[in-house]
């Protein structure tokens, strides 16, 4: 208990110091055009990716492997990347995957100062939960970051999962935007996020976390959208049983 603690006083302070700062310098990013594809911060985004980083650096005993990195597409080969939710720490992780994605977030916290300004300047899509014309809104910007190059990424469970290692099912959105859009997905099994920050816990645990990055997909002839969202997630299933 005195190491969570410790881990507590260390991370709090560490996530306000390091959000201010790099959020300010993505902001500032921002003014600066030559810093935008199609308007969007690839710059912003690997400012975030080091944000991201350096908050699990700082935590005592949270670690990150990573095992594919021969499939994450090279850039400008945009996919439809999809992985499992446990944890609020899951999209940090990500940013070990060391490549340019985008994200869609409740709106709620594009309201947050300085966060969510430094978002929209990365390019992060909003999203208003239980709203239709926002869903439909943030497919079709979606689509449009694709088509400018750039991956998205999707929690399809769209929520994170009460126990770790049990996935909800897989809603089909990204699945729809991938069959569309005509790009593959690309599935992800995160592994020990539920326990490095378990979901509503005030403390941090020590854990490792493991990534793994498995081969890309795509629709089959004559599958379903439901059919191809639980193929990915019994793809992502698989490996987490082989990953524990």
């Amino acid at each position: 208990m005195l190491k969570r603690i410790i881990a507590g006083i260390i991370f709090y302070p560490a996530i306000l110091v390091l959000t201010f700062f790099w959020a300010s310098l993505i902001i500032i990013s921002g003014w600066f055009p030559s810093a935008k594809r199609n308007g969007v911060s690839c710059r912003g985004h690997n400012m975030s990716a080091i944000w991201g980083r350096s908050i699990f650096s700082v935590v005592p005993g949270w670690k990150v492997e990573v095992e594919g990195r021969e499939n994450i597409p090279a850039e400008g080969d945009p996919v439809v990347m999809v992985a499992n939710h446990e944890s609020m720490v899951d999209i940090l992780v990500m940013y070990f995957l060391y490549t340019q994605f985008r994200w869609l977030s409740k709106e709620s916290v594009l309201r947050i100062p300085l966060v969510g300004p430094a978002m929209r300047v990365c390019g992060h899509i909003p999203l208003k939960r239980g709203d239709k014309a926002s869903h439909e809104a943030a497919l079709q910007t979606s689509a449009e970051r694709l088509r400018d190059g750039v991956s998205m990424f999707f929690f399809p469970e769209g929520t994170r999962s009460e126990i770790p290692g049990q996935m909800r099912p897989f809603k089909v959105g990204a699945f729809k935007l991938s069959a569309e859009c005509g790009v593959d997905v690309l599935p992800v099994a995160l592994n020990g996020t539920g326990k490095v920050w378990r979901k509503n816990g005030k403390l941090p645990d020590a854990a490792t976390v493991r990534i793994k990055v498995l081969p890309r997909t795509r629709l089959q002839d004559g599958e379903t959208y439901e059919a191809y969202a639980a193929r990915v997630r019994s793809i992502i299933e698989s490996a987490l049983a082989g990953m524990t």
